[in-house]
């Protein structure tokens, strides 16, 4: 078996560990990711890190106080899952999701938490349930395409979804919501708003600050999210190609 090392991320080897899923430092994303990071250790936020021998990142496991949750959740009192990241050569070595999940466990056994929530989905950008299932999570809850799946460890309320806000409805144009929670969302916002523009359309990009924001985004990601008008057009990453789909099916052939 490769060499494998399980890192636990802080401030003190940030600089060395990185931020799991992109390694390249000029990547637009990775400078808010790190300054995000900067300021989410303060409330709880913990990394989990595989490398290999030549301390590359072969997976990681981000989780933060169910209350400092950048989702439209409420899961105070539980450790909850931002995200679970293997790359395929970490799905090589075989394991490691598992791994990461088991010590997550652990984590909220040792903090005294309820246990471990996250939110899943068989769409782009998240997690699927199947490797949460195997590993004792159970389904409590389910909203459009994802849904919510517990590791209890003692008694207490389960997390649940919140309602997704409404106010969004009344904005006109095209609106952006994002956070640096994922780095791979500054390029996609800076392409789909040059293309937007390019295109004569009102525009507004809108950063989420605080978990709270998040937790009151337009959808049910939190993270990202893409209106029109107030309509959803996505709830997760869009590439330019796709950027360019949806202009020409839902917003320029629409008229509205």
């Amino acid at each position: 078996m490769p060499e494998v090392s399980l890192e636990k991320v802080a401030p003190e080897n940030l600089q060395d560990c990185g931020i799991g899923c992109i390694t390249d430092r000029k990547h637009p994303g990775h400078h808010e990711k790190m300054a995000w990071l900067g300021g989410c250790f303060a409330q709880g936020l913990r990394c989990f890190l595989f490398r290999d021998g030549k301390s590359r990142p072969l997976a990681f496991l981000e989780c933060v106080p169910g209350e400092h949750a950048w989702r439209p959740v409420d899961a105070r009192g539980w450790l909850f899952v931002h995200c679970l990241w293997v790359y395929p050569r970490g799905q090589a070595v075989g394991g490691l999701g598992s791994r990461l999940i088991r010590t997550c466990v652990e984590e909220a056994r040792r903090t005294g938490a309820t246990g471990v929530a996250a939110m899943v989905s068989e769409g782009p950008w998240m997690a699927g349930k199947q490797i949460f299932l195997k590993n004792g999570f159970a389904q409590v809850e389910e909203r459009d395409r994802f849904q919510l799946v517990i590791r209890r460890l003692k008694k207490g309320p389960a997390p649940r979804f919140r309602e997704i806000s409404s106010r969004w409805a009344r904005r006109r144009g095209l609106q952006i919501v994002y956070a640096a929670q994922c780095p791979y969302l500054p390029r996609s916002v800076s392409d789909v708003a040059a293309l937007a523009q390019a295109h004569g359309l009102e525009t507004t990009v809108t950063v989420l600050r605080s978990a709270r924001e998040a937790q009151d985004a337009p959808s049910y990601y939190g993270v990202f999210s893409l209106l029109w008008n107030g309509r959803l057009l996505s709830d997760h990453y869009v590439s330019r190609g796709r950027f360019r789909n949806l202009l020409r099916k839902e917003i320029l052939n629409r008229g509205s």
